[in-house]
């Protein structure tokens, strides 16, 4: 088994102002081109942390591309039950179609804690060979997973959301 986490923005730190903007959809385009290269060369088992953005894109793109490629698996690695808490309901629609498709879905925590989003991030890095970031400098969450990932001698594919 060959295994696959993401990481990257939330919609607030994107160049863009939606998801139905140019860029957005570009960005996604190059998402799914690396995705589907990567089963193509073997990975079976995606890893997503379930935030807001780049994470359930790229859990919604792995779920079109199960479509095509059946023994692929989606698993959610979320930071806590509460996650959803604050999100719009369009937004917690969402994240419940994607959690209820995928093959497992884990809880680092049972309740939010001021390090539960950094041991969801470790976590994703922990089970993957490789990592998909979308990340263009900015500092942050997704920078610390990286520099997490490259600590940990990962394979780490870089995808600008420009």
């Amino acid at each position: 088994m060959y295994s696959i986490s993401f990481t990257g923005y939330r919609p607030e730190k994107m160049p863009f102002p939606n998801e139905e903007h140019p860029l957005c959809i570009a960005l996604k385009a190059r998402l799914r081109e690396v995705i589907e290269q990567s089963i193509k060369n073997g990975a079976d088992n995606f890893f997503s942390g379930m935030a807001r953005g780049t994470d359930m894109w790229c859990a919604e793109i792995v779920l079109e591309l199960k479509k095509i490629y059946p023994n692929i698996n989606l698993n959610a690695i979320i930071p806590c039950r509460t996650q959803t808490k604050g999100w719009s309901s369009t937004e917690k629609q969402r994240y419940d179609r994607i959690t209820k498709a995928c093959s497992s879905v884990v809880f680092v925590s049972e309740s939010y804690t001021k390090s539960c989003m950094m041991k969801r991030n470790r976590a994703l890095v922990d089970c993957c060979d490789l990592l998909i970031a979308v990340y263009d400098g900015q500092k942050g969450g997704t920078a610390n997973t990286i520099s997490y990932a490259k600590s940990k001698s990962k394979e780490i594919i870089t995808v600008t959301p420009q």
